[in-house]
């Protein structure tokens, strides 16, 4: 009787550890699915959110350039610099005063001359000179150009300003055309996109912010713009875009932030985590109350029993089998036993510890870290037929050779161990330049490779191409300049080609081009075939 007694507590135990030890679990488990998944689709929020502000910013400077460009073509703009006349003064402002009609809006329009004083505004505001501002600098340069967040000197007032060069017949700056950007207008914009769930922050490059979606936040436009309120998540941000976690008035927070090609500003999405903790809390009640009557259920069958059994043996063979197969995404096996299934599992893990680390060193050099030149090859082959696989496309890629100058005669002069510092800290410094899913490897000696895709223009793969230079001309290795320059052959999919082979002989050609005309320089392939 007692034996039989024994027997029954046992099983009965036994049906009840069958029924919570796996309800627990599970439980477990779909909280940290529900937190991951919610994290991934606030990630994807973020990331939305920011694409659709950074948009409607490049929607509006794209077309403040179009227009100031037109009129800068108008052969009266450069007549009326080279020689104002008070009869024409009613003519040019009527035209600056059109593209306030254009845009349904206020903002001020310039025209200054080469010698920095402005000679009119739309604003009747005093004329002032411009002498010590960038953009002025920027438009003697002969480039367009948007400021950070400045005050006028006219005014007072917080301003943005877009500008473009007036050119002569010779193709000279001679003068420049502004608009002041309505940053009212765009804080108006941000705070249209603030839900509960997420606030939007808009900084400009040195960290100033210039919007604030929260609604709840009391924004004075002139007073908070200026104060670098959150200037510490500028400087916690990378070059292109990126996520992370920081404390953002007073809350632990999800940022997510990208930069807006056109200006560089930071585009910042904020997410508390409380609003996911709390969904979480509600997945683990609603997993509580269906737990309850999986338990009254288990507690009268064993035919979990058999489920937990094979459980781990079924995990191993599911790894094994993905391991076969080639997957790279293979986790490590948590099976804490010291039975049989337990030495499997640790044996697997050793196998897989090996496999992961053969994979590592077979896909990187061994000096830089970067790619190797097989998994580099492949890597671009991929990106290429992506590119290729896309029917409406309308963005470009480039692809860039890079060759270092003076490389052997510095590793000649100073020895192989300095020389092999160079690459490393070049390697290191270049890969700062790009984007995390841009392609970058070493081909072997002192040749590197990079490609870069989804890029909506040249002006980024030229700006590209002078941050490889300078990241050259910059090179410090002990206190001492490296003396290598960079010589860069570029090409551009789909211009000078769509396979691989093609590209890299494009681009090979202009680099040969770059390096028998002087080194330390670019070159673009179309540039090289009609040359």
């Amino acid at each position: 009787m007692n034996i039989t007694k024994g027997v029954r507590n046992k099983l009965f135990l036994l049906l009840i550890l069958m029924g919570a030890l796996p309800f627990i679990i599970i439980t477990l488990v779909e909280a940290a699915n529900t937190a991951s998944d919610l994290e991934m689709d606030a990630e994807a929020e973020g990331r939305l959110r920011n694409r659709v502000v950074s948009e409607h910013v490049t929607e509006l400077f794209e077309k403040n350039f179009y227009v100031l460009k037109e009129l800068a073509l108008n052969p009266l703009i450069a007549q009326y610099i080279n020689s104002p006349d008070e009869s024409q003064y009613r003519t040019i402002i009527n035209l600056l005063h059109d593209t306030n009609t254009i845009f349904k809006d206020r903002n001020m329009a310039a025209l200054t001359a080469a010698d920095a004083n402005q000679l009119i505004r739309t604003d009747q505001s005093k004329l002032v000179s411009l002498v010590g501002r960038q953009h002025f600098y920027e438009a003697m340069n002969g480039r367009d150009f948007i400021s950070d967040i400045i005050t006028s000197r006219s005014t007072g007032r917080s301003i943005v300003v877009i500008e473009v060069p007036v050119k002569d017949r010779l193709n000279r700056p001679i003068g420049m055309l502004q608009r002041n950007l309505d940053l009212v207008n765009l804080q108006n914009f941000i705070k249209q996109q603030d839900t509960a769930e997420t606030s939007i922050i808009v900084m400009d490059r040195e960290g100033k912010t210039i919007a604030h979606s929260d609604k709840k936040l009391d924004f004075d436009f002139e007073q908070n713009i200026l104060n670098g309120r959150y200037k510490y998540i500028a400087d916690m941000m990378g070059n292109s875009s990126g996520i992370f976690r920081a404390r953002v008035d007073g809350e632990d927070s999800l940022v997510s932030y990208s930069r807006n090609w056109i200006t560089d500003w930071a585009i910042v999405t904020v997410q508390p985590y409380h609003f996911i903790t709390e969904k979480v809390h509600e997945k683990i009640i609603e997993l509580a109350v269906i737990g309850f009557f999986m338990l009254t259920i288990v507690c009268v069958t064993a035919h979990f029993l058999a489920i937990r059994a094979t459980r781990p043996i079924i995990e191993i063979t599911n790894a094994a089998n993905d391991i076969v197969q080639g997957g790279k995404s293979v986790e490590k096996l948590e099976i804490d036993s010291d039975d049989e299934l337990g030495k499997m599992a640790a044996a697997f893990n050793k196998i897989r510890s090996s496999r992961d680390a053969y994979r590592l060193e077979s896909e990187l050099d061994k000096l830089t870290k970067l790619y190797n030149k097989t998994t580099m090859e492949n890597i671009c082959k991929m990106k290429l037929k992506a590119f290729n696989d896309t029917d409406a496309n309308d963005t470009i890629m480039a692809f860039y050779i890079i060759d270092l100058d003076h490389f052997k005669e510095a590793n000649d002069t100073y020895g192989h161990q300095f020389g092999d510092k160079v690459l490393m800290e070049f390697s290191k410094n270049l890969r700062k330049k790009f984007r995390p899913n841009d392609a970058i490897g070493r081909f072997g000696g002192d040749e590197f490779v990079v490609m870069i895709d989804n890029l909506p223009g040249m002006e980024i793969v030229t700006r590209k191409a002078r941050d490889i230079k300078q990241v050259a001309l910059d090179l410090t290795i002990d206190g001492r300049n490296a003396g290598v320059t960079a010589s860069i052959g570029i090409a551009i999919i789909p211009h000078d080609g769509t396979e691989y082979d093609e590209i890299f002989k494009a681009a090979d050609t202009a680099l040969y081009h770059v390096k028998t005309n002087g080194r330390n320089g670019f070159y673009y392939a179309a540039a090289a075939a009609i040359g």
